[in-house]
């Protein structure tokens, strides 16, 4: 009778753990926006490329509505990564930075068409700013149509770069470019705060933690790829839109499928002290993949002479061997592969290259 039971047990455990491998989850696309004019540049030569034309936005908004992609507010999704609400299949949400006046002129009427809600994040010494950016009436204005507004840093520095601050004026440096614009965009607009874009999407383990410690719920970066309900909460993922991305480009987005990763290194949000280390990821599954195409990609650089190991699945690749370094500074990285099916799967994350602190945050 007890062996029976356990061997009940036993298939029941080995149910589940399949159901967790091959489970279609629900992946959330996040889009990042910028300006929805051309900015006059003083050089000539200078190419804009954070502006999408009012055409380039409304053909892409159109692309989600007639192919069935739910544009989810920034509450809703609040609520299910804390487990308080579910989403529709599809999901998608639409994010723009800096609080630009194009947003209230352009995006603003299209979006309303559509019926779509938005989030723009704001940063505090361009709002209110000059004529081209948000005036207090326009997010008002927006507020009232389904519209949310985020933080989006105090000045807009890399809020990675220590340059030569001491741990605890870097400390300092966080807390007012995190914690004091909250206050400020609270005050100014009268409605909480609750999510942070990173500026430039860089961010480590020590920039969570003052998130963390200003009471943010959601954060945001740009490292290009899709979110799932397991997915940090403060290293979540959008897709920059660009003046050069084609309406192709768009489609594919939403057409990378989940790779599943068991453990990587280095670790999301790490920083490392080494230039020249070795990338690892264990895969939790391949079964479903073409093994040969298993590589990873640094930024936009293919690595292809990542090795993958068929029987511990895990894939590495060593910069000392390959005669490479990585520069200082924010990487982001991606396990990608072609699956049996012909489609594109991928697993992403971000890392630092650089100084870590040696004070001990929990103390803060």
């Amino acid at each position: 009778m007890k062996s029976k039971i356990k061997f009940i047990f036993f298939i029941l455990f080995y149910l589940c753990f399949l159901v967790s491998v091959f489970a279609e989850e629900k992946l959330i696309n996040v889009l990042c926006y910028h300006r929805f004019k051309q900015r006059t540049e003083k050089n000539k030569k200078q190419m804009d490329s954070y502006f999408v034309t009012p055409q380039q936005f409304e053909e892409q908004m159109q692309y989600l509505k007639e192919n069935g992609y739910n544009v989810i507010s920034m509450k809703k999704f609040i609520d299910y990564m804390y487990g308080e609400d579910d989403i529709p299949e599809k999901p998608v949400l639409i994010t723009i930075d800096d609080g630009y006046k194009s947003i209230y002129d352009y995006a603003y009427p299209i979006l309303k068409k559509y019926k779509f809600p938005a989030t723009v994040f704001l940063y505090q010494v361009f709002f209110p700013g000059g004529k081209s950016a948000l005036n207090v009436n326009e997010t008002m204005d927006l507020i009232k149509n389904d519209f949310s507004f985020g933080c989006h840093s105090n000045t807009h520095p890399v809020l990675t770069k220590k340059n030569k601050l001491s741990d605890e004026e870097y400390i300092e440096f966080l807390k007012k470019e995190i914690i004091e614009p909250k206050k400020y965009l609270e005050k100014k607009l009268g409605i909480p705060i609750e999510t942070f874009a990173y500026p430039y999407g860089s961010y480590s383990k020590e920039v969570h933690f003052i998130i963390k410690k200003a009471g943010y719920k959601l954060a945001f970066s740009v490292v290009p790829s899709y979110n799932t309900k397991d997915t940090d909460k403060f290293s979540l993922k959008r897709t920059m839109i660009y003046s050069s991305t084609t309406i192709d480009e768009f489609k594919e987005i939403f057409e990378k499928k989940q790779l599943k990763l068991k453990e990587f290194y280095p670790e999301d949000g790490s920083i490392i002290e080494e230039q020249r280390p070795v990338l690892k990821a264990q895969l939790l599954d391949d079964s479903y993949l073409n093994t040969v195409t298993i590589k990873f990609k640094m930024g936009r650089v293919i690595l292809k002479d990542s090795i993958y190991n068929t029987e511990t699945k895990m894939l590495s690749y060593s910069y000392t061997e390959n005669k490479s370094r990585l520069s200082f500074g924010t990487h982001n990285a991606k396990v990608i592969a072609t699956g049996k099916d012909g489609k594109f799967y991928e697993y992403a994350w971000s890392f630092i290259v650089g100084r870590p602190l040696k004070i001990n945050l929990s103390e803060e």
